[in-house]
């Protein structure tokens, strides 16, 4: 995603190199930030591996990863980012564009995700023109769900295959009045 989207506070822009040590040190010392996603630490080979082949799978279409970074001090604090995949339901499968987030626990309860997301929700909606977004998160990931509902996602179950989690699912409010 060679797009870069401004927030009030926040800087989402593709992933460098730069940013492969704050990516490990936020994502992976945590417990809590890897609980849900995957639930292991990955070692810094495997976050750095992550990372570059986010960078080299970015398009520009917009479908990619961008890093999250803070405006007032260049800091990065999370990831965010828009990814094709096919949800398996049955009888038939659907191709979606996923919306996915990751930030570090200093970064929580603040709304840095929730601006994030936002950004990414109205580009997905208003510049690529998606008909909807779709997310899948565990649900005993309170702050997620409870973020994906302030995005007004609708949240409900997921295919059996991702048995436990939850989808969440945001239509373009765009859809049905197109010209």
């Amino acid at each position: 995603m060679p797009h870069t989207l401004e927030t009030e506070r926040l800087i989402l822009r593709p992933y460098t190199e730069e940013d492969i040590g704050p990516a490990v040190r936020l994502f992976e010392s945590d417990p809590a930030v890897y609980r849900y996603d995957p639930g292991f630490a990955r070692t810094p080979e495997q976050r750095a591996a992550i990372i570059r082949r986010l960078m080299a799978d970015n398009q520009e279409d917009g479908e990619g990863t961008l890093a999250v970074i803070l405006k007032e001090s260049g800091e990065f604090i999370g990831q965010a980012g828009l990814q094709m995949f096919v949800l398996r339901w049955s009888p038939f499968a659907t191709p979606e564009v996923e919306l996915y987030y990751k930030f570090g626990r200093p970064y929580w309860s603040q709304g840095y995700a929730r601006e994030a997301c936002r950004s990414l929700v109205r580009f997905a909606f208003e510049d690529i023109r998606l008909l909807r977004l779709v997310t899948i998160t565990h649900p005993d990931n309170r702050r997620s769900v409870r973020l994906l509902e302030q995005l007004g996602f609708v949240i409900g179950p997921a295919p059996k295959a991702w048995h436990p989690h939850v989808l969440g699912i945001l239509t373009n409010p765009a859809v049905g009045r197109a010209e």
